[in-house]
């Protein structure tokens, strides 16, 4: 008798622990079940990165391999189409930070200081995207460098971003990025068929 309470005992014990893992493992994070998951995907955005540095010397592009990355990285935070993106800094810089245009324009995304000043103002007020308080600090101070890669990328991509929503189609949004007021006269121009068309692209900043 004494061992069969006991064994019904040890079974409703057992059960107990049954339950209490089951309820835990629907209560604890995935990444606390699987450890690897975070490693995992920080090794498949590694391989896209590497996909993306791969279709952009596919067509042509000579520039720093790191600088192109992080160009990739800015084209997945803003939602924008890799392919475009490669043609449209590359229009703009040759993928080369330090690119200065005879009008002044600077850096990967060639940005005037004025519209940078404005685009930043939009990125800190608009809530266009989620910024580390470093940026916010940044652009709140205008103490961005358009020679710098990330200050550069950011309000490049937010500029074209922004366009876009503004816009009916990426022959428009460009021809506006190119061309402000004037965007009309360009919808057709070189500039904006060579990025959009996947022709081999012409370089027109000034070194």
């Amino acid at each position: 008798m004494i061992n069969k309470i006991e064994s019904v005992e040890n079974k409703d014990r057992f059960y107990s622990v049954i339950m209490i893992s089951i309820l835990l493992m629907f209560l604890m994070p995935i990444g606390k079940i699987n450890p690897t998951t975070e490693t995992q995907k920080q090794m498949e955005y590694e391989e896209m990165r590497k996909e993306a540095l791969f279709y952009a010397r596919s067509c042509g592009i000579k520039g720093d391999s790191e600088v192109i990355k992080r160009a990739f990285d800015y084209s997945v935070r803003f939602c924008m189409r890799w392919e475009l993106v490669v043609r449209w800094i590359h229009s703009e810089s040759s993928f080369i930070p330090s690119a200065t245009s005879c009008a002044d324009a600077k850096g990967l995304t060639q940005l005037m200081d004025a519209t940078a000043n404005y685009i930043g103002k939009i990125l800190v007020y608009s809530g266009m995207i989620g910024l580390t308080l470093k940026e916010e600090e940044r652009l709140r101070q205008s103490k961005y460098n358009l020679y710098k890669v990330e200050d550069n990328l950011l309000i490049g991509f937010a500029y074209l971003k922004f366009l876009s929503l503004c816009s009916e189609n990426p022959e428009e949004a460009l021809a506006r990025y190119l061309a402000g007021k004037r965007w009309l006269e360009f919808l057709d121009s070189r500039y904006v068929q060579h990025i959009t068309d996947g022709k081999p692209i012409i370089c027109e900043s000034i070194l």
